[in-house]
């Protein structure tokens, strides 16, 4: 069966696997002889490992939950990479330090600036 052979791309969303797998499914005219469960597994192989992992240990009750899963699954490791990588940039990290070295000065220019009361000269 064709259908069983569709996995998710490796640059290519959930929902756009979703929609292939749906769309396989009723090309094969299966959508209603395919139990439930059958659908779901066949779905959550072709995920990507790392979301299949999570995806199936949910215990999702039909297709749709899956899908659902699967989305949420991949829209947090998606933040979490954004994330470790705005972390690890060095970029970032020179921009950081830029930023105190800016603070450091700041705070040595406030400090020649001051003068205190009494050392102050009357015109």
């Amino acid at each position: 069966m064709e259908y069983q052979n569709i996995c998710q791309g490796l640059t290519e969303m959930v929902d756009a696997y979703a929609a292939r797998f749906r769309k396989a499914i009723n090309k094969a005219e299966m959508g209603n002889l395919l139990p439930t469960q059958m659908q779901m597994i066949d779905f959550v192989v072709g995920l990507w490992p790392e979301l299949a992992i999570i995806t199936n240990s949910s215990n999702p009750a039909d297709l749709d939950e899956v899908e659902e899963i699967a989305k949420n699954i991949e829209s947090a490791s998606l933040i979490n990479k954004n994330v470790i990588a705005a972390a690890t940039n060095p970029a970032t990290a020179e921009v950081k330090e830029l930023k105190a070295q800016i603070l450091k000065l700041k705070a040595e220019i406030k400090e020649v600036k001051y003068i205190p009361r009494e050392d102050r000269k009357i015109p």
